[in-house]
């Protein structure tokens, strides 16, 4: 399956569009082509989707997620994503389902940020890596840096949702410049960006540029896209902030006219008290009182 791109072999969700997986499965045969075995490296998880493929591979010797498990993760849609009962121990019980124990015998689970994990703590390095926690560009170059301290000097680093964060992506590429490391990348349909480094920077150019997206065209449609997408969430936030005041005006209105029919009713009984018949029979009285009164105040 794994060979002839059947995108079956994801029997857990993967939280990606079919041609993601396409490219992923893409990847993946150009990681056993180049690199024959490999270990594989995953930064964000979730429930184990595009772990599963590699676990059954028996190219790939190891697997590695690090996830450091947020119940809520911002991201560069200017949205906040909401992950309940976001634990390894589910994703583990998801992938057991589905797979042998010799395939999940395999997987090492890491609850952590990937630039916190120690360096000699993976051993032996990965040399296949996918990035796909949280989608901020501040966040990917972050888990880009950290994943090349526990990668080989010739491997493949992914990225998902490569429309979100191009911006990190690029910066990647200028930060393997200033280290002096040859790279490639090829930006993969539907979101799949694919970076080779070292020695896999021309298989890259030879074996997955043919199939990639042209690349400027894509960097201006996902800019762009994402320009709307964030105008349009701001609108519904303004929409939703401007009914908020006009329920609150509406409540102050009537409020006042509240307060000022109160002042009406109390201006009608003061009224109907000063003309009434009774209150002019005892003015007299009211005045012998009042100069009573002011008598004693002396």
């Amino acid at each position: 399956m794994i060979e002839t791109l059947d995108i079956a072999v994801f029997q857990v969700d993967t939280g990606s569009t079919l041609s993601d997986r396409t490219s992923f499965l893409r990847v993946q045969n150009f990681a056993r082509s180049t690199l024959g075995r490999y270990v594989y490296l995953e930064v964000g998880s979730d429930i184990g989707g595009s772990l599963l493929p590699h676990l059954i591979d028996p190219a790939c010797e190891a697997v590695i997620s690090v996830d450091l498990r947020p119940a809520t993760q911002p991201d560069e849609r200017a949205e906040v994503f909401h992950y309940p009962d976001n634990t390894a121990a589910r994703m583990v019980a998801l992938l057991s389902d589905k797979l042998p124990p010799d395939a999940m015998a395999k997987l090492t689970t890491i609850d952590s940020d990937v630039s916190d994990v120690p360096p000699q703590s993976i051993e032996p390095k990965a040399t296949l890596a996918l990035i796909d926690a949280e989608h901020t560009n501040t966040a990917c170059f972050s888990d880009f840096v950290g994943v090349l301290g526990l990668m080989k000097p010739d491997c493949i680093i992914s990225f998902h949702d490569a429309n979100l964060i191009a911006d990190a992506i690029v910066n990647a590429e200028r930060f393997l410049d200033h280290l002096g490391i040859e790279h490639e990348t090829a930006f993969l349909p539907d979101t799949v960006a694919v970076m080779g480094l070292g020695r896999l920077a021309s298989a890259v150019r030879d074996q997955l540029q043919p199939h990639a997206l042209d690349r400027e065209t894509s960097l201006d449609r996902w800019q762009r896209q994402l320009w709307s997408h964030i105008a349009s969430v701001h609108s519904r936030q303004n929409d939703a902030e401007l009914e908020h005041l006009r329920s609150d005006n509406s409540r102050l209105v009537e409020e006042v006219e509240r307060a000022r029919q109160t002042t009406r009713d109390a201006q009608a009984r003061e009224d109907a008290i000063t003309s009434s018949t009774t209150w002019r029979a005892s003015a007299p009285v009211r005045a012998v009182v009042d100069c009573i009164k002011r008598g004693l105040a002396r």
